[in-house]
């Protein structure tokens, strides 16, 4: 009769594949967010899959075991915790019929497993390399938050006088169909940038959004120029019995844990108007210092041409995703208080910047939304 840690052996395999042989660096680097209660659960749900890479069962069942105490309402957690106890008891059959007869809801939750134990083996660094290629230049807003969508990451930042400041970052669930947003109804998350809009708390909605949620003002008026259709883009929580939500399992919109959702809100105080920067990129954009400076120099200059009275400080400008050589800035009007200017800047055929697209909106600038 075999040994359970060598059947354990034989049978984890389905929870090795779901890490997809990544390398194996412990302990696990980019563990930021700042909630307790969804760091120590992914922290030890990353502990928990590190045991059944190195075939320690007791180990693994004992954290799971804890990880499902506290959180109840976890499923990846309770599937890992399941299989394990079936491996222990040897009963490798009901770990094949349960997989087989529900593929999409297993499939779904070993992609989330995937994704928190890539993260958690990333290198740290990568966030401050995609926001260097996202944010040229920030002005007076206090925050700024990058989701990228390759990584299922949300990252949150605070600026420090021009310097961006990583505070935290939490995963996140996107839409069934991915990201890249077209048309009403097509369940993709959209990519741009964006800004929030507005703070709806959870007691006015339905249960399936969380403690509540963040608006976007998605359409913008880049994507309206490109016929994009859509509605109702948020950041929000998830329902009240549900910890976390497969990677993609929204009809569009940016989903958080409950208590990373409500701490960008009561904890940060993120505010109206904070630039939300959606991006799906797998691979760092290489980008060069050289393209940056001829973007702010030109920007800069053509509003000092226009004669108005403008605070260079408290521009932003952004390399706008997925959209080659597109650029977007925005600041506050000077002309109507309480407005926001937005514009989209191109290298034209002739190799000068063109001003492709401006507008103007109300937005309430700083504004704490707690």
């Amino acid at each position: 009769m075999k040994s359970a840690k060598s059947c354990f052996a034989l049978n984890s395999v389905c929870w090795k594949a779901a890490l997809l042989s990544v390398c194996l660096v412990w302990p696990p680097a980019g563990l930021t967010s700042e909630s307790p209660n969804s760091t120590l659960a992914e922290k030890m749900l990353v502990e928990t899959l590190k045991n059944i890479q190195y075939l320690e069962l007791d180990e693994a069942i004992a954290l799971s075991a804890e990880l499902t105490k506290n959180h109840p309402d976890y499923r990846l957690a309770q599937l890992i915790h399941a299989d394990l106890l079936s491996m222990r008891a040897g009963n490798f059959g009901l770990i094949n019929q349960i997989h087989q007869s529900n593929p999409r809801t297993v499939g779904r939750y070993k992609q989330e497993a995937e994704v928190r134990w890539r993260h958690a083996h990333s290198d740290e660094n990568q966030a401050n390399v995609t926001l260097a290629h996202s944010v040229l230049k920030v002005g007076e807003q206090p925050h700024v938050i990058v989701v990228n969508l390759a990584k299922n990451r949300l990252y949150l930042y605070q600026n420090n006088q021009g310097q961006l400041d990583l505070l935290t970052d939490y995963y996140i669930s996107m839409g069934t169909a991915g990201g890249g947003k077209q048309r009403e109804g097509d369940r993709k998350t959209p990519i741009g940038v964006y800004h929030i809009t507005d703070w709806v708390p959870g007691e006015r909605l339905a249960d399936l959004f969380g403690v509540g949620a963040l608006p976007l003002n998605y359409p913008n008026i880049w994507d309206q120029s490109l016929g994009r259709t859509g509605h109702g883009i948020w950041l929000h929580g998830t329902a009240s019995n549900t910890f976390s939500r497969p990677p993609q399992s929204s009809q569009g919109c940016v989903v958080l844990n409950n208590d990373e959702m409500g701490s960008l809100v009561t904890k940060y105080n993120v505010s109206l108007a904070t630039p939300v920067v959606i991006l799906n990129e797998k691979v760092e954009t290489v980008f060069f210092e050289a393209e940056k400076l001829a973007v702010l120099t030109e920007i800069n200059a053509w509003l000092a041409d226009q004669g108005q009275n403008f605070d260079w400080g408290k521009v932003s400008v952004y390399r706008y995703p997925n959209e080659e050589g597109l650029y977007y800035a925005t600041f506050p009007s000077v002309e109507t208080d309480g407005h926001l200017v937005h514009q989209y800047w191109r290298r034209g055929h002739d190799g000068g910047w063109q001003l492709v697209l401006q507008t103007t909106d109300p937005v309430m600038i700083k504004t704490s939304l707690s």
